[in-house]
């Protein structure tokens, strides 16, 4: 274990053999960290507040705070947790709070993410494996970002809104209800206008599951049809695979609704 004198590392905190510390940094209260992470100076991880669990490998970048309590006033020194997953990075002054006790008391970062300079993830939030989070993207609380999503720089999204999997969200976005799966979406508010197609093929999509998935988010798109009826047109005229279940899903299970052209 390699830890910079002048870091001040809590009685509380678990750390394994080969962590890293850089300079100043503060791990203080509840907080356990697995095996090869690396983290550098003017780091603060932890508090007085709920716990922080890091998994294993990853970087976390000068500045960054994780697991400070959710910016929320009716929070009152609840049990809740950040937890972090393998193979992230965390750039640069970017921010996890706590999860809360309303909110299922969890935030949570799954594995092979990258939240880049100044991104702020706040209470709540569920963020899955292999996202994005450029320059400072703020997500608000309760807010879920799925598998391979992509949220671009200075993007701002409400509370309780759901980025879909394998979405692209355009920079300088604002974002106030559900965005779907495999789309890129652009505007404030963010609305889909197209399929995702280049990220998709890059994620390695075969060419039949992209035309499926594009049919399905242009029928979607239609005005003047309702959700229900553009639903039974895509069980018609696509050919059903997971993704366009994932979509159809997705759409049956907007509570925030679907953000739509």
């Amino acid at each position: 274990m390699t830890i910079h004198a002048t870091a001040i590392v809590s009685d509380q905190a678990e750390l394994a053999p080969d962590v890293e510390v850089g300079a100043y940094t503060v791990i203080d209260g509840d907080v356990s960290i697995g095996a090869g992470n690396v983290i550098d100076s003017h780091v603060r991880i932890g508090s007085r507040f709920g716990k922080v669990t890091i998994g294993e490998r990853n970087y976390i970048q000068s500045g960054a705070t994780l697991g400070g309590p959710p910016q929320d006033w009716s929070y009152e020194d609840d049990e809740t947790r950040l937890e972090i997953g393998d193979r992230n990075r965390v750039g640069e002054y970017a921010s996890l709070n706590l999860g809360s006790k309303k909110g299922g008391g969890v935030t949570r970062l799954g594995n092979g993410t990258f939240l880049m300079a100044y991104s702020h993830v706040g209470h709540d939030c569920q963020i899955g494996d292999d996202v994005v989070l450029t320059n400072l993207a703020h997500l608000a609380g309760h807010v879920s970002v799925g598998h391979g999503a992509v949220v671009g720089g200075m993007t701002g999204i409400t509370q309780f809104a759901r980025i879909g999997k394998w979405a692209f969200v355009a920079a300088g976005a604002l974002v106030n209800k559900d965005i779907l799966p495999y789309s890129i979406a652009e505007g404030q508010w963010a609305k889909p206008r197209a399929t995702n197609k280049i990220g998709l093929k890059r994620a390695g999509f075969g060419a039949s599951e992209v035309q499926e998935i594009d049919k399905a988010i242009r029928i979607l798109k239609r005005r003047g049809s309702t959700l229900d009826a553009a639903a039974i047109r895509i069980r018609e005229d696509c050919e059903m695979n997971e993704h366009v279940e994932e979509l159809l899903s997705f759409i049956a299970s907007s509570e925030r609704g679907i953000a739509r052209a």
